[in-house]
């Protein structure tokens, strides 16, 4: 009877993985209005999806460069992190996310002048969630994401 048991729990678990079900980073639900708004198709809504290899101390720097141009750079992402540092660029504002644990800082995200408002409440510290375009990656310093909105804070 145990084992009978203990196969239909790997069975559940196998038949939920295949399906889908257990993975909600595919789930439309998670791209928010704002993209919607925006008419603009979001290629990534988890960090994870990039950070597994950005995050990884044995990948190279030319490794991400790659990875960045072929998959990232000109389309649009929502990914989430922690906030490292603020500027305020004059027209609009710039933010230094977190996303990998062992980084003080591994994204510039400069947000559109519309969102200035709302960009300076941030704090350092603080968790958000943006939606932006990923521009390009820079060697020893990060990547950068521009005309980024503010999904939620």
């Amino acid at each position: 009877m145990k084992f009978t048991k203990i196969g239909m729990i790997l069975l559940l678990m196998a038949v939920l993985v295949v399906s889908g079900c257990s993975d909600s980073k595919d789930s439309p639900e998670e791209v928010s209005e704002i993209a919607e708004d925006l008419g603009v198709d979001v290629i990534s809504t988890s960090f994870d999806d990039f950070g597994v290899v950005f995050c990884d101390p044995e990948t190279s720097q030319d490794e991400i460069a790659a990875l960045v141009d072929e998959e990232y750079k000109g389309n649009f992402v929502q990914w989430s992190g922690t906030i490292s540092a603020i500027t305020d660029n004059g027209n609009s504002y710039t933010v230094q996310v977190k996303h990998c644990p062992n980084s003080i800082s591994d994204a510039g995200v400069t947000f559109k002048p519309s969102q200035n408002e709302a960009a300076s409440d941030l704090i350092k510290g603080q968790e958000i969630t943006y939606l932006g375009r990923v521009t390009r990656y820079q060697k020893g310093v990060g990547f950068w994401v521009e005309e980024a909105s503010i999904v939620s804070e």
